[in-house]
């Protein structure tokens, strides 16, 4: 909580929602490495984990599985440890935050860490455009919920984990969509006020 509300951090939201300033959600997001000290389970002789079997996120939009409408969402990454090429930082293509909600579907390739396995189809990610993302251990970055992004797998011997932090506006509101059933129950305010009451129990 303290991370979260940390002044130099919520500086940076307001100047993109206002001064009034929810936090939605907060969660620790880890690849390991593949061989070497710390490395996940491995079913192979050599200690690598197979390659079509390493854990990466695929294209997706964060907006697809919050459940929120009437406001932005932003995500930040806070680096835990350095995020870098080869242990599979954020990459991003700039300019889809205006691109509105695209379609997802269930991936097709082993090994992706989102919720439910959903990505963007290939044929609508111009993924030429794609802009690596990577950060020093106490850098942050931070990103609209419907800009399209994704991460490859963890090649290092490093561990590479983050503190994502989400944020919303309290004109923001859930909404109940099938194909997003999230349950908000401990949204907090960290900014400002909220006369707006949307996420009360």
């Amino acid at each position: 909580m303290a991370l979260a509300k940390n002044p130099r951090l919520l500086e940076a939201i307001k100047s993109v929602v206002g001064p009034d300033v929810l936090l939605l959600d907060s969660r620790f997001i880890c690849k390991y490495p593949t061989s070497g000290a710390g490395a996940a389970t491995t079913d192979q002789a050599d200690g690598t984990v197979p390659e079509d079997q390493l854990p990466y996120v695929a294209w997706h939009q964060d907006m697809r599985y919050w459940g929120i409408d009437g406001g932005p969402v932003l995500s930040v990454w806070l680096a835990l440890d350095d995020s870098l090429e080869d242990n599979g930082a954020l990459k991003v293509i700039p300019g889809t935050h205006r691109s509105g909600m695209l379609p997802h579907e269930l991936a097709k390739r082993h090994g992706n860490m989102l919720s439910v396995n959903q990505e963007i189809p290939e044929h609508l990610v111009d993924s030429g455009k794609a802009v690596l993302c990577p950060l020093l251990a106490g850098q942050m970055s931070i990103h609209d919920g419907f800009l399209v992004h994704a991460s490859d797998p963890n090649m290092s011997q490093r561990r590479r984990c983050g503190l994502v932090i989400r944020y919303v506006p309290p004109f923001a509101y859930p909404i109940h969509d099938l194909d997003r059933p999230r349950k908000f129950n401990a949204v907090v305010l960290v900014s400002g006020t909220d006369q707006f009451n949307h996420f009360s129990s």
